[in-house]
């Protein structure tokens, strides 16, 4: 097997523009793309090391440029083991037909290959679109919506209430907006954090991003 990179986002959103960014800046094949659950979508590669190592890269600096919470890990694996053909799928792209053989003429003790048109889902492509494209104009429409409410309407009930009606993923979108001193005031109105007092205000932004997703994801579990 060639080199693998993996990418674990949270959302199709991010998923879909991980792989975008993987595809354009190296030569590598996109094998596999596995709904994890929870929300967390995982993008993996294939190809030359170096092109893997360059298209995880450029992947995982897209989706951060969406939002930081969105990206959950990001893998090289050099040499992978021939075993993990079973457990990733074979190395053949993703939207690839594996049922289609050429077909052709017999000429002498050779076969002229015709040319094969390979079979494609259309309803499957437009149905994965079609949800990207919602989820974008979802966070899309409630970012443009935010940026009117003052700092003074940011407070635990109203995030509450966005993870109710529109997701997790939108409320992370939101909160990753926020500037670390609002941040910082919103922390201090949770009492399960896994940070208090003197430790939120000495928290950076990531610390605070962190602890606020794993507070929102052990809730919604519930």
């Amino acid at each position: 097997m060639q080199a693998l990179g993996l990418i674990e986002t949270k959302g199709l959103l991010a998923a879909v523009e991980c792989a975008d960014a993987m595809l354009k800046a190296a030569n590598v094949t996109l094998i596999d793309k596995t709904v994890v659950g929870g929300g967390l979508v995982a993008i993996t590669v294939t190809g030359d090391v170096g092109a893997v190592k360059a298209a995880v890269e450029a992947g995982a600096a897209a989706v951060e440029q969406l939002n930081c919470v969105l990206l959950v890990s990001q893998h090289v694996i050099p040499r992978p083991h021939e075993e993990l053909a079973d457990l990733i799928g074979s190395e053949k792209p993703v939207a690839e037909d594996r049922s289609v053989e050429p077909v052709g003429e017999v000429v002498g003790e050779d076969i002229v290959a015709e040319p094969v048109v390979e079979a494609v889902d259309e309803d499957q492509v437009t149905e994965i679109v079609e949800e990207a494209a919602d989820q974008a104009g979802a966070v899309e429409g409630y970012r443009e919506n935010s940026l009117k409410l003052d700092s003074e309407e940011i407070n635990k009930k109203r995030i509450d209430y966005i993870v109710l009606e529109y997701g997790l993923d939108i409320a992370l979108d939101l909160l990753g907006s926020l500037k670390v001193t609002n941040l910082r005031t919103l922390a201090r109105e949770y009492k399960s954090l896994g940070i208090a007092g003197r430790f939120i205000s000495k928290a950076d932004k990531k610390t605070l991003l962190l602890e606020l997703t794993n507070y929102y994801q052990k809730t919604t579990k519930k």
